[in-house]
């Protein structure tokens, strides 16, 4: 049977109120004695009792519940910076709950929605990809989002109306660097693949990928890139493909989908980066451990996560004086630069090879 605050008041010799206000920090100096306290949290601490702070702050009209909607948490650069983030705001007394929104219809996403509107959260936190050609189609979506007057921050350039703000990096310089190496190691003929395609992060990546072909005077060829969903399985897929249009080089836009790349490799008996050479996406902490490590372009995801915890925190605190403040203002977008992390995935060849 669960323990109750009546249970620990009889222990102690002491009434309701006075273990609820030693154990939520608030009794009053010299209402009940340090001692008494002390012996109220070690009676509570043996009995397992632990204050139901959810109920507390329903009571109160509070809540210190914050939601994550993400498009697939197996992504390890998704991980890293939900790691990150809830770290930061556990300690500062919040719970952060996950919700995975992928390829539902969208009267199904809706619902969802809806039900984490429901969930009297004091903040939103939006992790999934923009996509630019479904604005209208989620229309709806967004006002829900905008209707909840909680601090919503997102992974993206989102034009959402609420208090908060908008963390993303410059995906076409990822791309741009990736190729750019490439291109500076002697590779022409250069493989890609690609996202799926709704997403701004993939338009923008590709972007990238042309402007370094089109600087060095390469001609863009759409054979050599291949359609992928950001997963490892589509990286497999891809190198059978990408090899029968003999490229040198792979320029994969998540590193899931360049690991995808190895595995095959190892199947196929293609050597990396003696016969192949590999430049995924996203830096994550896998990497660096492969047999021939990933080159890679990424942000510091931790870094990212933890700043992402700290302005929710201040946006809930200042909240809603900061979004009267934020009527009638566009939301402040901050970028984050990408890095080449140059490792041993890639082969400099000669020009005329």
């Amino acid at each position: 049977m669960r323990t109750t605050m009546k249970d620990i008041a009889r222990e102690c010799g002491v009434s309701v109120s006075a273990v609820s206000l030693a154990l939520s920090g608030k009794a009053k100096k010299g209402r009940i004695s340090e001692s008494k306290m002390e012996e109220i949290r070690q009676t509570a601490r043996r009995m397992n009792y632990y204050l139901n702070s959810a109920a507390s702050d329903l009571a109160r009209g509070q809540s210190r519940v914050i939601g994550m909607v993400i498009n697939d948490i197996r992504n390890s650069h998704i991980a890293e910076l939900d790691i990150a983030i809830s770290r930061v705001l556990q300690t500062r007394g919040y719970s952060v709950v996950n919700h995975i929104l992928h390829d539902q219809k969208e009267e199904e996403q809706e619902e969802l929605v809806q039900r984490i509107a429901a969930g009297n959260l004091c903040a939103l936190i939006w992790a999934k990809p923009f996509e630019p050609a479904k604005i209208k189609e989620n229309q709806r979506l967004y006002e829900i989002i905008d209707s909840l007057d909680i601090p919503v921050i997102t992974m993206d350039a989102y034009e959402f109306k609420s208090d908060g703000l908008n963390i993303c990096y410059d995906y076409e310089k990822a791309g741009y660097l990736a190729v750019n190496y490439l291109i500076g190691c002697g590779h022409k003929r250069i493989g890609c693949i690609a996202g799926n395609q709704e997403y701004r992060v993939t338009r923008d990546r590709m972007a990238g990928y042309r402007k370094a072909l089109e600087e060095a005077g390469l001609s863009f060829d759409d054979k050599l890139v291949y359609s992928g969903d950001y997963t490892m399985e589509s990286g497999s897929q891809a190198l059978s493909y990408l090899m029968g249009q003999h490229v040198t080089a792979i320029f994969a836009m998540n590193d899931e989908m360049a690991f995808g790349v190895y595995r095959s490799a190892r199947n196929y008996g293609v050597r990396i980066p003696e016969d192949l050479s590999v430049v995924g996406c996203d830096n994550v902490p896998f990497a660096e451990v492969l047999e021939a490590p990933l080159t890679t372009v990424g942000v510091p995801a931790e870094q990212m996560g933890i700043y992402i915890g700290q302005q929710l925190c201040t946006a809930i605190e200042e909240h809603p004086a900061s979004m009267q403040n934020q009527q009638g203002k566009p939301r402040k977008t901050v970028y984050y630069q990408p890095d080449l992390y140059v490792r041993g995935s890639v082969k400099k060849i000669r020009i005329y090879e």
